[in-house]
């Protein structure tokens, strides 16, 4: 008698538990991009620097390059992450100079989720940027600045995402009359683990 109740009480706590996981599961599920965990990203896009022609009359410049880039991050809670990415920002000339920049970032985000599908973001960092110089004399060079920016971001189901943001980088080395401040858009695809 003793061991036949027991067993019921056994049965009775596992099966609570297993309902209890079952809902914090659909829980979970039914709220798309606010799981914590691991995510990928990747993004592409197009970069501005403020560079300006050295002489006057002025030579041809070309203030706008192609950026792509990966990302890796963990989400805490629907609030909050951290990102590292590498992103390539383009290249950038000046007559017949370029610059190539490549920045490696580390991040903070901060999101604020606007229903279960659609959320905005803010992003505050710190990137390490590379320049490398070509047709001009220069060596290639290396400064540590700071990145902000804003996007949006909208949950196709429970794992994939697509997002949008526009960000700025600081303090990217200076050679001539080459600007120290890129400006990028990019669209992307982010998949959560």
């Amino acid at each position: 008698m003793n061991k036949n109740k027991n067993s019921k009480i056994a049965l009775a706590s596992i099966s609570a538990l297993a309902l209890a996981l079952g809902t914090a599961t659909g829980a979970a599920m039914a709220a798309p991009g606010s799981n914590s965990g691991f995510y990928l990203s990747g993004d592409l896009g197009q970069s501005r620097n403020n560079l300006s022609s050295p002489t006057s009359p002025a030579v041809a410049i070309d203030k706008r390059g192609t950026v792509y880039g990966i990302s890796g991050g963990y989400q805490f809670n629907p609030h909050f992450a951290t990102e590292l990415s590498v992103q390539r920002l383009g290249t950038h000339g000046i007559g017949s100079s370029e610059a190539k920049t490549t920045a490696y970032s580390l991040d903070a985000i901060g999101r604020l989720p606007v229903n279960d599908k659609f959320s905005v973001y803010g992003r505050l960092g710190a990137s390490h940027l590379d320049r490398k110089f070509s047709g001009i004399q220069a060596q290639d060079s290396h400064r540590v600045g700071f990145k902000l920016g804003l996007g949006a971001e909208y949950a196709l189901d429970k794992n994939w995402s697509l997002r949008t943001e526009l960000t700025r980088y600081n303090k990217a080395p200076v050679v001539s009359t080459y600007g120290e401040h890129l400006n990028t858009w990019t669209a992307g695809v982010k998949y959560s683990f």
